[in-house]
């Protein structure tokens, strides 16, 4: 075999390990339920009583994931799908309408900061004020 067959060999498995880094630590995260990439807008984040963090795509993702795991979780944190600011669960309000913010999992529930966000958004797309999916009874 000739020195430029290795140099190659060696090139394409620098470029296969470059790839794969690149897809398993600098990309976005992933939902942990489903695998799926984290619009910013719709990030949950659900921080466990160890101080680590699960990463969700929706609320859909994280509700379903909490429901086999409450025990562990400290605190959900979500996002205002209006401003972006991230805040506690307890603190948000939720709006669950026609409008599907994931196609995978059909997620029709919605987050904001402010009530007459959520108000605005229940009447513009035929939703209901619905409760905090990750309220931790004690």
């Amino acid at each position: 075999m000739t020195k430029k067959f290795w140099i190659g060999l060696i090139i394409i498995f620098v470029i296969s390990l470059i790839g794969v880094s690149y897809q398993k630590f600098l990309k976005n995260p992933r939902c942990a339920y489903e695998g799926s990439a984290i619009p910013q807008i719709y990030e949950v984040d659900i921080v466990l009583k160890d101080k680590s963090t699960r990463k969700f795509c929706s609320i859909y993702c994280a509700a379903q994931w909490f429901k086999n795991n409450a025990k562990l979780v400290d605190h959900a944190i979500v996002t205002d799908e209006i401003r972006g600011n991230k805040i506690d669960s307890y603190m948000a309000y939720f709006v669950e309408s026609e409008l599907v913010t994931n196609e995978t999992n059909d997620n029709r529930i919605h987050v904001f900061q402010q009530r007459q966000d959520a108000l605005t958004h229940a009447e513009k797309f035929h939703g209901t004020m619905t409760d905090d999916p990750f309220a931790i009874d004690e």
